[in-house]
């Protein structure tokens, strides 16, 4: 693998289905498939924000899920759950419980962006008991610090990206079903804390 350090950028060409770009005075010279810049360029947005398609697939997600549920004859399936605890009240958007036995009972929160400062409430009320043993924050956006705060039965998954704290053998089967069958999702990429 050849490193090089780029020092100054003189200019950026697209021509012929190719992207030019021109770089340490005009000594270097990196030349790309458009379309492989187009995928670079697209994955490199800055800051937190999510794009309206990242909004539109949160949407998505929470509708195929509750849809899903009532269509597989859930247990529970309940929307807009509001819980408190220890001063962090906070509201489940969906709170589903499959049918059958060993079943666990999950709680979804959807958010544009998800923080480490959101999974730690949904943490505290997690803590403090109740019907709902685990929680899914599902984010447009979630950043590597709430990717990382969660545990055994506390995830964030962020649509961008298509990252989680779990992988899909370790999702509510409902969850993983809804990504792949309904969205079309492959895989995601779990999130490894690599600071621990």
């Amino acid at each position: 693998m050849q490193e090089v350090r780029v020092e100054s950028l003189e200019g950026l060409e697209r021509r012929g289905g190719r992207v030019r770009l021109s770089a340490n005075a005009g000594s270097l010279r990196i030349d790309f498939p458009e379309e492989v810049w187009e995928r670079a360029t697209s994955d490199a947005i800055s800051g937190p924000e999510p794009t309206r398609e990242e909004l539109a697939e949160l949407d998505e997600i929470r509708g195929r899920l509750e849809r899903h549920a009532r269509d597989n004859s859930f247990r529970t399936v309940l929307r807009n759950v509001r819980y408190a605890g220890d001063g962090a009240a906070l509201q489940y958007d969906l709170v589903l419980e499959p049918s059958g036995l060993l079943a666990a009972t999950t709680g979804y929160l959807f958010a544009p962006v998800v923080g480490r400062d959101l999974v730690e409430r949904v943490g505290l009320v997690l803590d403090g008991g109740g019907t709902v043993e685990q929680a899914y924050l599902i984010g447009a956006v979630a950043d590597e610090a709430a990717l990382a705060a969660g545990n055994e039965s506390l995830k964030a998954l962020s649509v961008r990206g298509r990252r989680c704290g779990a992988s899909r053998f370790e999702m509510p089967p409902e969850l993983w079903q809804v990504l792949s069958r309904g969205l079309g999702w492959r895989d995601v990429e779990t999130f490894v804390n690599r600071e621990e």
